[in-house]
């Protein structure tokens, strides 16, 4: 509805009871004047269905501003509120700001509340639940519409508008439809009402009115576009006019400049960019970490592939020497038989002439004995002869029977008996020397027996203390109770990943029983005993560890598990009753694996720990006291291969010193008893040695027969003999004197025949060694010559290597002092065989070894190379992870080294220069301009209070100060280190240039981080206006201070209300007004009961100040204010509503415009706004 009601007759006395014309007016005047037709002000407001103004309502807005009185609860602040739905972004709108003691937002009120209606809360008798009663339930269409005119001729009109549409039965929030307009003119808000009936209508709209008419489905849109034609300058305006609105909480004179005045800082923005461009500089860091990774990953490849080529150069180089040695020893041996042929040919040569004259000595002998055998012959007939034949012959035969008695003696010495003295003695022997060996050979078997399981017994203990012995030394080492083969196996995979073994513990190293849990060891052992032994691999050595593993022979079974995040091992893990025995085993306090362990022990060992069989027949998985395991309802185990009772057998939590003690303890005793074996077998052994020399002996006895032995009838023989010879030389004088010459004379021949024989001897020795190397030499050279002819048969191939023999050179060299070296000479003939065998050997251990070198540093370069394809999966197209691409890798390691890595550091490093010098130092420099950008910001709002008085005779000025924080100056000091850096970067090192890098990415990272922390932090630091505090001074016309207000402290309500008014007045001619003009492009100023709390003086200053500048008020205040605000504006509404608060009305009043001058002065003093109105009525 439109009420308008005529001036009242004290309005028009004050008119005519003016007499002073008007006076002329100055360019100043003129140029304001324009500037007031120019302005854009609030002339009509026009709702549908809003909040309890049900139905379509158009409100005119006079040029001058307007009051809005009435009633509390009437609609005074719905109006208001529908302003703001149009002009404020819903993230900072407010609805009923003002009725907010804190100035914050009634969460009550929201747009749906508004659409359908809300006008009361009631409980549901039903429930007892509070709940919200709408005057419009069903499906329902509203709308706002605000339309800004110019003044004078020619003046433009815009209208903005907001539709809402709401279907039935949804009370949700969200779900409000919207549509924002924008149309020139004042068209009436009902022409649209009807492209609402079923929704809003988009389509239609734009078909209907294709001119003249804008739509936007974004508020951003719509507020850029309706700020450029209303004159609003930025969004920190749009926020200051909606909080101006709450004037009444602005309690803080710092907040209202920091927040309303001062536009959100530079620093903000360079901060976004500095981010946004380290991105860049972080993806050169990338590289740079990422290429020197990469060469990180493959520089052990140098060292192995130079290992590889050395090795394969010292197995080509042992097999050229091994391919070698048989030609070498073939012309070693040329040699030698050539050396032996010549030797043998000089010594016959000399031994034959040495033979001749031995031959010539002997027949000289033989002829010398001859005579004297001849004269003897002659002397003493035939009977001397014969009987001294005889004599000889007897005497010999009684010598070899004493001999054989005495062998005889020896046997029996051994037996305890003596030789018998004749035949009937030497029978009874026999038959005791049958029983003895029948006898022995029984005790023999026995002791064998014995001696056999000893010796079992003794080695299986030798065996026991070397395996002890073993574990001793690999606790020693490893400090570990785990198992000797995998503690080997571990050790073998730590070499070859270059880790220490320490990085990949077995379980049960890092496990223990918990406390009071003991009792329940063999439990824990027969379940948990297998995973104890499993080797737990970190995540990030995965890949390594699976190369190495794959790879490696190692000599155990070896399990091995992947330690994953907890997190993700953590999923599915069953819930475990507080008797499993997963409860009765944790994690070693401080380990690192800690939380995965926890994980698997839970989903591993849920078994129920049960007294007997009884009980483990009633539950699906358990565990009895003596370890009978049944891991479902069908399958069962117990595992008594091994004592589970043994300390010695367990493998959970054992602590590598106790291990060690009983491990020491044990090999002592085993040592003991090994002792013990040893000296029972030696003493068998020593039993046995003594029974088989009896044996034998008694063998050998029973070989000898009465006649071998019978020395006495041998003896008489020869005695007869001898007599007979005296008698017959005692009848012939003087052939005593020829037998001595004659005994004489065969003693020379004797020797000449002995030197004859070793002489004769040696020659055919000699001559057949000789002939032996000249036929060997001529075989050998017969070969050599086949051989190079090529005539070879199968199977000669490796013969063939004789004729690669180096004659001359280093291998010859090498050949040479090694075959010398085995005898510390050179070999004869006939060790050449030997020494040849020994050298070859050696060549074929170093070959071997080589070999090993190589084949370590083959396996090595493959986990090196498939760790690196692995790490950076991309590479696979260029290369595998095989030896055969061993210089692909190098080529690669090259290419990092001379071009990638230096390329990436060169741009890291001008990136880091630019960043530093460009982001970082014009941040730093514009935090430190904060300070007297603000002064230079808050000087047009200090010359704005100066054309208007604060109080009679005074103005106010707002004065900065300065006020950083620590944490603003550690920021400061840590951009210049990264700044200053910049200027040093040619002689800066990487190791610096990582630091400054290091530092500014810990910048970057909290200045992007949405952490609240790290928020609050980075609005301490780079939002200037928090450096910075406001106070504001009262001056008198000399410029003394007489009074200071820092915040609102110590002022009465009114006076805080005074001072925040007159500086939002001043801050908000700063914002709106441009540089040169006196007064905003954008007039409205809303102030909902701004002046509750001052009195009429206070309230007339502050109004004077935002007419002084130019704006358009629309107050909304109650009753009590009218007559002071009246002159302030140029009409006023009375919102009225009924008892029960369902349906809000308006009533008009306009005044008459004072010729204009409230574009620049003061109206007189009105009279009594609602002359006329019944006000009590209202």
């Amino acid at each position: 509805m439109r009420t308008t009601t005529p001036p009242t007759p004290t309005r028009e006395r004050r008119r005519a009871a003016s007499p002073v014309p008007p006076a002329p007016r100055s360019a100043r005047t003129r140029s304001r004047l324009r500037e007031a037709d120019a302005q854009h002000r609030l002339s009509r407001i026009q709702v549908h269905n809003w909040g309890t103004f049900n139905g379509y309502h158009d409100l005119p807005v006079p040029r001058d501003g307007l009051i809005l009185t009435g009633p509390s609860g009437s609609g005074k602040s719905s109006l208001l509120d529908a302003l703001s739905a149009v002009l404020v972004p819903a993230k900072n709108r407010r609805f009923n700001a003002a009725a907010q003691d804190s100035g914050a937002t009634d969460r009550a009120r929201t747009i749906l509340s508004y659409v359908r209606g809300a006008y009361r809360r009631t409980t549901d008798g039903a429930t007892g639940e509070v709940v919200t009663d709408f005057l419009r339930a069903g499906a329902t269409r509203s709308g706002v519409a605000l339309t800004f005119s110019q003044g004078g001729e020619g003046a433009e009109s815009l209208t903005l508008i907001v539709l809402f549409h709401v279907r039935a039965g949804t009370n949700a929030v969200d779900a409000v439809a919207q549509l924002l307009l924008m149309a020139e003119g004042s068209p009436d808000l009902t022409t649209l009402l009807p492209y609402l009936a079923h929704g809003i209508d988009r389509r239609a709209i734009r078909r209907d009115h294709p001119e003249g008419l804008r739509l936007f489905d974004k508020y951003e849109a719509f507020a850029a576009a309706f700020r450029r034609r209303l004159g609003l300058s930025s969004e920190v305006a749009q926020r200051l006019l909606h909080r101006t609105q709450a004037a009444k909480s602005l309690a803080s004179l710092d907040t209202l400049l920091r927040d309303f005045m001062l536009d959100e800082p530079e620093t903000l923005r360079l901060a976004d960019a500095a981010v946004e461009q380290f991105g860049e500089l972080r993806e050169a860091h990338a590289a740079v970490v990422e290429a020197r990774e990469q060469e990180r990953a493959l520089a052990p490849l140098s060292e192995l592939s130079r290992t590889i080529i050395d090795a394969g150069a010292q197995q080509a180089h042992a097999e050229a020497l091994a391919a070698a040695v048989p030609g070498y020893v073939h012309h070693l041996r040329l040699t030698r038989l050539e050396e032996e042929r010549d030797r043998a040919a000089a010594a016959v040569s000399g031994l034959e002439a040495e033979v001749a004259r031995a031959a010539a000595r002997e027949d000289a002998a033989v002829a010398d004995l001859d005579l004297l055998r001849a004269e003897r012959h002659g002397a003493a007939g035939a009977g001397l002869p014969a009987a001294t034949a005889r004599l000889e012959a007897a005497q010999v035969e009684a010598a070899r029977r004493a001999d054989a008695v005495r062998a005889l003696e020896r046997c029996l010495s051994e037996l305890d008996a003596t030789a018998p003295a004749d035949a009937r003695a030497h029978h009874e022997l026999q038959a005791v020397l049958a029983a003895e060996d029948s006898s022995l050979r029984g005790q023999l078997a026995s002791l064998r027996a014995e001696r056999d399981t000893a010796g079992l017994a003794a080695l299986d203990l030798k065996r026991r203390v070397d395996a002890l012995t073993t574990e001793r030394e690999q606790i020693l080492a490893s400090r570990s109770a785990m198992p000797p083969r995998l503690l080997g196996a571990r050790d073998l995979i730590a070499t070859v990943i270059g880790q220490p073994a320490s990085v990949l513990p077995f379980a049960g190293e890092i496990l223990r029983v918990v406390d009071g849990e003991e009792d329940w060891r063999v439990a824990i052992e027969a379940v948990a005993g297998g995973f104890a032994t499993h080797m737990l691999v970190p995540d990030r050595l995965y890949r390594d560890v699976l190369a190495a593993v794959d790879t490696l022979h190692l000599g155990a079974r070896l399990h091995f598990d992947r330690l994953l995040p907890a997190a993700q091992a953590a999923r599915g893990v069953p819930r475990v009753p507080g008797g499993a025995l997963a409860r009765k085993i944790e994690p070693i306090p401080g380990t690192e694996h800690a939380d995965w362990l926890n994980v698997e022990l839970m989903r591993r060992f849920d078994h129920l720990c049960v007294e007997g069989a009884e009980e483990l027949a009633a539950v699906d998985r358990g565990v009895t006291r003596s370890g009978q395991v049944k891991s479902s309802r069908t399958a069962h185990l117990k595992d008594d291969r091994r004592d589970p009772a043994d300390p010695r057998a367990w493998v959970i939590g054992v602590d590598a010193r106790e291990r060690l003690e009983l491990v020491v303890d044990e090999l002592a005793a085993r040592a003991r008893e090994k002792a013990g074996a040893d000296a029972r077998l030696d003493g068998l052994e020593a039993r046995e040695a003594v029974l088989r020399d009896r044996l034998a002996a008694c063998q050998r006895a029973t070989e000898f027969t009465w006649e071998q032995i019978d020395v006495a009838s041998a003896a008489s023989q020869a005695e007869r003999w001898a007599r007979r010879c005296e008698q017959l030389r005692d009848a012939q004088p003087g052939l005593a004197q020829l037998d001595a010459r004659i005994e004489t004379a065969r003693q020379v021949l004797s020797r000449a025949r002995q030197t004859l024989r070793e002489l004769s001897a040696s020659l055919v020795r000699e001559a057949e060694n000789r002939d032996a190397a000249t036929a060997e030499l001529d075989r050998l050279r017969e070969r050599e010559q086949t051989l190079r002819a090529g005539a070879l048969t199968p199977g000669d191939e490796e013969e063939a290597l004789i004729l690669s023999a180096p004659e001359s050179g280093p291998m010859r060299v090498e050949l040479d002092e090694r075959f010398r070296s085995q005898r510390r000479r050179r070999p004869n003939l006939e060790e050449i065989s030997e020494v040849a065998a020994r050298v070859s050997k050696e060549i074929v251990e170093q070959r071997e070894a080589a070999a090993r070198s190589e084949a370590r540093a083959v396996a090595s370069a493959v986990v090196t190379m498939s760790t690196f394809v692995a790490t950076w999966p991309e590479t696979r197209g260029q290369v595998l992870p095989e030896i055969d691409y061993l210089d692909e890798f190098l080529a690669i390691l090259a290419r990092l080294q001379s071009d990638d890595l230096p390329r990436h550091e060169r741009r890291f490093t001008a990136l880091l220069r630019s960043q530093s010098r460009q982001n970082i130092g014009h941040l730093a420099s514009e935090i430190r301009r904060a300070v007297s950008q603000v002064r230079a910001r808050i000087g047009p709002v200090n010359d704005a209070l100066a054309t208007t008085e604060y109080s009679p005779g005074h103005h106010l000025r707002i004065k900065v100060e300065e006020r950083r924080l620590p944490v603003v100056n550690d920021f400061l000091r840590d951009l210049a280190t990264i700044a200053s850096g910049s200027l040093e970067l040619d002689d800066e090192s990487p190791d610096r240039a990582e630091e400054r890098y290091a530092l500014l990415g810990r910048i970057m990272s909290r200045l992007s981080s949405s952490e609240p922390r790290d928020a609050a932090w980075r609005r301490q630091c780079l939002d200037t206006r928090l450096h910075v505090a406001f106070r504001a001074e009262e001056r008198d016309v000399d410029g003394v201070v007489v009074d200071v207000y820092e915040g609102a402290s110590g002022l009465s309500g009114g006076q805080r209300q005074k001072l925040v008014v007159f500086c939002l007045a001043a801050a908000l001619r700063y914002q709106l007004t441009d540089p040169g003009n006196q007064l905003p492009g954008y007039a409205l100023v809303v102030l909902d009961e701004a002046f509750d709390k001052t009195d009429a003086d206070y309230t007339r200053a502050g109004l004077e100040v935002f007419r002084g500048f130019g704006f358009q008020l629309l107050l909304a205040t109650p009753m009590k204010m009218l007559q002071t605000l009246e002159e302030h504006v140029g009409g006023a509404a009375m919102v009225t509503n009924t008892p029960e608060g369902d349906a809000s009305a308006l009533s008009m009043v306009l005044f008459d415009a004072p010729a204009r001058r409230g574009a620049w002065a003061a109206p007189e003093r009105p009279g009594d706004l609602f002359e006329g109105f019944d006000l009590e009525a209202l």
